[in-house]
């Protein structure tokens, strides 16, 4: 349900530019996160993302340069570091970020 809300990053967009390869790697990860954590894993990240546990009808993510995954809740925008190179670091960031805090804050 979840990945269905989200709008993913275009070529296109005015954000910092990271190649096609980049944004398909990244949006990659979090997709296979998304699609292998727990329903408590997800309602954290929910919360991380957008300040509660309520899915609103749409989400937004980015690629950034900064070096963990962090998120502006008022826009419903998860910002994901576009460093990653293997899944497993991916993971072990974004679980460290929305177990850090609870309202989207790193």
């Amino acid at each position: 349900m979840l990945l269905e809300k989200i709008t993913w990053p275009v070529e296109d967009s005015d954000d910092e530019d990271f190649d096609l390869d980049t944004t398909c790697r990244i949006t990659g990860f979090l997709r296979m996160f998304m699609e292998t954590a727990s329903s408590g894993t997800l309602a954290q990240l929910l919360t991380f993302w957008v300040g509660w546990e309520m899915l609103p009808p749409e989400l937004r993510v980015e690629i950034s340069g900064g070096t963990l995954p962090t998120s502006s809740t008022c826009f419903e925008t998860l910002k994901l570091p576009a460093h990653f190179k293997l899944y497993m670091d991916f993971e072990k960031a974004l679980v460290a970020a929305i177990k850090s805090t609870g309202f989207g804050l790193v």
